[in-house]
C-alpha cells in the first residue's frame, strides 16, 4: 500500500508549469511540524499536484498557508553535477484541501470549482 496524508504549511508559493498537451503541473514544498520531537523542527515534503488541482493550487496558496494532501509516494533518480547518484522522493497528489483562506470570499469561488474546503482545527 503507498498512500500518505499530510497538513502543513507552504514554505513558498506554488511554482506550475505546463506540459507542450496543455497538462497543469504545480509543484509545491510543504512543511510539516515535528510535534513529537522536544526540538523546534520541522520535516520538509516536496508534493506534485497535475491537472486542474494544479491550477486551483496556483490561483489560491500562497507561502504559509495550511493545505492538506493525500496522495503516493513516488521516487526517481538521476546523477547530479558531481557524478553522485540521487534518489528523490516526492509525494504525488490525490487531494488538495485548503485549509486557511486569505479571505473568505474566495472560498464559494473554489468551493464551486471542485475545491475541498476545510477549516483549520
Amino acid at each position: 500500500m503507498n498512500s500518505v496524508n499530510i497538513i502543513g504549511r507552504l514554505v513558498k508559493d506554488p511554482d506550475i508549469k505546463h506540459t507542450s498537451e496543455g497538462l497543469a503541473i504545480c509543484d509545491i514544498r510543504i512543511a510539516i511540524d515535528d510535534v513529537r520531537s522536544k526540538e523546534d523542527r520541522a520535516d520538509f515534503v516536496n508534493v506534485t499536484v497535475f491537472g486542474t488541482q494544479a491550477g486551483l493550487c496556483e490561483k489560491y496558496l500562497r507561502k504559509g498557508f495550511v493545505t492538506g494532501v493525500s496522495g503516493h509516494i513516488r521516487s526517481d533518480s538521476y546523477t547530479d553535477s558531481a557524478g553522485v547518484k540521487r534518489y528523490p522522493v516526492k509525494l504525488v497528489a490525490e487531494n488538495v484541501q485548503f485549509l486557511q483562506w486569505p479571505d473568505r470570499e474566495e472560498a464559494p469561488q473554489a468551493q464551486s470549482a471542485g475545491v475541498e474546503l476545510a477549516e483549520a482545527v
